[in-house]
């Protein structure tokens, strides 16, 4: 099943005209999610045993780097939602993974911050934590939230969860994600997920991915404003196709040994969401560069994939983070 067609719709006509407005007032894409909903692209990744479209990370990675080039903040829902629904598809109720594939269900992670504490109390557990950069916060459907080692199913209007509604920030703002905190949140002991091993690959590799559309769109921008004449632009917007295509060749070896290797791709993984994250920074500097007075513009949209590139930067598991847990002395043979 391909879903190159609906997609390329969906976004030249609901993604694009709706860019600039969900950056501009922080609202959060619902009308690309429904319509990406409606035609499956939310539930593509869900097995084919519930109706879902039976796709992998290669596949959401493609649909999160298109919508990327126009959208950051849309993109990274994408991100977040299908990050969940690979823990969710593994060991999620039969009929929420069924909602996801319908198109009907919107899921996140609740990921990062403080690990919490979890309390049983005969059929019910009792969660209690503050997670940080929660995507879709107050909009998702359901969260995947981890505690301790273990990931948990907390339904959106579980009793305790609390929302921030103020969600404005530098870039990505129409993500609305903040921290969400469960004070404490109460739910069944069945809600337990019992697979997280999806979950650090697919937010990470689909992280590189948002950061590949953030690149290309502020490239093609770039482009289509200089048109490639002036010759002191040449050395820069070199540059910029360079480093992009440098990212890409390392998440294409990425995906692959997520693919064969999974047990041996955790580092991997990890320098893949560096180098992505700082390229799509320095790509993006150098499109307001070239770009002069015009790039502040905001019909020109590098200032928006400027801001959103930076914010990127920001979400856990932040840079200095995921270099300090790669075994680079291992790697390199010393001790």
């Amino acid at each position: 099943m391909t879903y190159r067609a609906d997609l390329i719709r969906v976004v030249q006509t609901v993604v694009v005209p709706n860019a600039a407005d969900v950056d501009q007032h922080a609202r959060f894409p619902r009308a690309a999610l429904n319509a990406l909903g409606a035609r499956g692209i939310l539930g593509m990744t869900i097995s084919r045993t519930v109706g879902g479209g039976g796709q992998d990370l290669r596949a959401a990675g493609r649909v999160v780097e298109h919508v990327a080039r126009v959208c950051g903040a849309t993109a990274s829902v994408l991100r977040s939602h299908y990050s969940a629904a690979a823990v969710l598809d593994r060991s999620g109720p039969h009929w929420l993974r069924a909602e996801i594939a319908a198109g009907r269900h919107l899921s996140t992670l609740a990921a990062f911050g403080k690990s919490g504490e979890v309390s049983a109390h005969g059929d019910v557990v009792q969660v209690r934590a503050r997670k940080s950069w929660v995507i879709a916060a107050g909009e998702a459907d359901s969260y995947v939230w981890s505690c301790g080692s273990a990931l948990w199913l907390v339904p959106a209007q579980a009793p305790g969860l609390l929302v921030p509604a103020d969600h404005a920030g530098m870039g990505l703002r129409g993500t609305v994600a903040t921290c969400v905190e469960a004070d404490p949140v109460r739910v069944p002991a069945s809600n337990r997920l019992w697979s997280e091993e999806p979950a650090f690959p697919w937010f990470l590799v689909l992280g590189a991915a948002v950061s590949l559309g953030l690149m290309e769109g502020a490239l093609a921008e770039a482009l289509g404003h200089l048109g490639g004449g002036d010759p002191r632009t040449r050395a820069d917007l070199a540059r910029m196709r360079l480093r992009t295509d440098a990212v890409r060749v390392l998440y294409n070896d990425t995906l692959s040994a997520v693919t064969w290797h999974p047990e041996r791709s955790g580092d991997r993984v990890r320098l893949l969401a560096v180098t992505a994250t700082e390229a799509a920074v320095a790509v993006t500097d150098l499109a307001m560069k070239v770009c002069g007075d015009a790039a502040f513009r905001r019909d020109l949209g590098i200032e928006r994939r400027f801001r959103d590139a930076r914010a990127a930067a920001a979400i856990e598991p932040t840079v200095d983070a995921l270099l300090d847990s790669v075994e680079i002395y291992e790697a390199s043979g010393r001790k």
